[in-house]
């Protein structure tokens, strides 16, 4: 990349976040391709002023800001994303789909269902409240989530919640027990 070789350390926390850091930037982008291009922009940023930082405690914390501004800033000069690209098999997600090989019709079909209307509905969350909640999704806390998308830990849970409201109203058929059985 950018400067001297990386140490040992600095490379073993590189690639023990990309991971995660590829999967919040294309949840956030729906882009697989814009995603990467904004990880390895953020990564380099960040190791070029690795000598400023304490990348092995903190590198996360920056890199997970780094990207919620990239993400934010690319996605305030483009349209709106219309629907998030599908999880691809290897990803992180919170959505377990049923198991196809041992699975009826029936729920692999609702699977798809939910898969398709959880895109959907993120897809319409503004893209603060998509980045608190991806975050929260990602384990971190509310000030940790504050601190990243440069609010207060306060607003942060509003994000949250206002989020999760609308998330619930829009998989509110998906979330309500079926009465029939």
């Amino acid at each position: 990349m950018f400067g001297p070789p990386a140490s040992p350390d600095l490379e073993a926390w590189v690639l023990a976040s990309a991971p995660r850091a590829v999967a919040y930037a294309r949840s956030l982008l729906g882009n697989k391709d814009a995603a990467e291009d904004i990880v390895q922009d953020c990564y380099g940023r960040l190791i070029a002023k690795a000598h400023q930082y304490d990348l092995i405690r903190d590198g996360t914390k920056l890199l997970m800001a780094s990207i919620s501004n990239a993400c934010i800033n690319a996605t305030m000069r483009r349209k709106p994303v219309v629907s998030l690209a599908t999880i691809t098999a290897g990803e992180e997600s919170s959505y377990d789909p049923p198991d196809r090989t041992t699975a009826s019709a029936d729920e692999v079909a609702s699977g798809n269902e939910l898969e398709k209307a959880m895109a959907s509905a993120m897809a319409e969350l503004p893209v603060m409240q998509r980045a608190a909640v991806e975050l929260k999704a990602l384990g971190h806390s509310q000030q940790e989530i504050g601190e990243m998308l440069k609010t207060t830990a306060s607003n942060a849970g509003v994000l949250i919640h206002r989020a999760r409201q609308t998330l619930a109203k829009r998989l509110a058929p998906f979330l309500e027990g079926d009465d029939s059985q």
